[in-house]
């Protein structure tokens, strides 16, 4: 689904995304945390990522996670439905943990703009199916990223099921680590490609046409 937006004239843009064990806080745990900033006078491509990644407790990885967003100075958030899971995925889980973490200022209304709240909306006036992050890049002529795990494609039901329990079993261990570091690569492609993807959407939806380095790519990992 396209979505015309006016442009707000912001020159640094941050993103984030998590990965999750489950949808419900009550439920799952948090693995993985990414930020991305992209100057808006460099190509896509020169858009930097971090990816942060459970080491010890889930409150020390929000901390993390958020003190690089903060620090990055962004005039503008934006998201892929991080007003409605991501967020508060996160609030949910350091509230279960009983922890204080502080989150930046413009995670919040008005430095924060999440692209799937518009598209939800019309959605649900026109009794169409909400899009996902994929469905929108392809309609205008992105190719999404691919990261293919085992064999198969990575999707968020197979990272909650498979993947993410999988890394979560490595911490703790000596043995683990190694294994860890092998299953850190195939989150941080799959989490990167989320990343871009967030802001070739938000590009487009402003008209700009971008190509990023993940765009249209597939990896293959064993």
């Amino acid at each position: 689904m396209r979505y015309a937006r006016d442009d707000p004239g912001d020159d640094r843009i941050a993103t984030f995304d998590i990965e999750t064990t489950a949808t419900d806080p009550a439920d799952g745990e948090l693995v993985s945390v990414g930020v991305g900033i992209h100057d808006r006078a460099d190509p896509l491509t020169d858009a930097t990522y971090e990816t942060f990644h459970r080491e010890d407790g889930e409150a020390s990885l929000v901390d993390r996670a958020m003190t690089h967003l903060a620090a990055a100075d962004a005039d503008t958030l934006v998201t892929y439905n991080g007003v409605e899971f991501d967020l508060p995925f996160v609030e949910g889980r350091l509230d279960r943990l009983d922890a204080d973490v502080d989150l930046p200022a413009i995670a919040s209304q008005p430095g924060h703009l999440d692209l799937f709240l518009d598209r939800k909306r019309r959605a649900d006036e026109t009794g169409e199916k909400w899009p996902s992050l994929e469905a929108c890049l392809e309609s205008y002529g992105h190719a999404p990223p691919q990261t293919v795990w085992r064999g198969a494609p990575l999707t968020n039901g197979r990272f909650g099921e498979e993947l993410g329990p999988a890394y979560l079993r490595t911490l703790g261990t000596e043995t683990g680590a190694r294994f860890r570091a092998s299953l850190a690569e195939v989150v941080d492609h799959y989490l990167i490609g989320d990343l871009e993807a967030t802001l070739a959407l938000y590009y487009a939806d402003l008209g700009e046409s971008v190509e990023g380095a993940y765009l249209g790519t597939e990896r293959r990992f064993d």
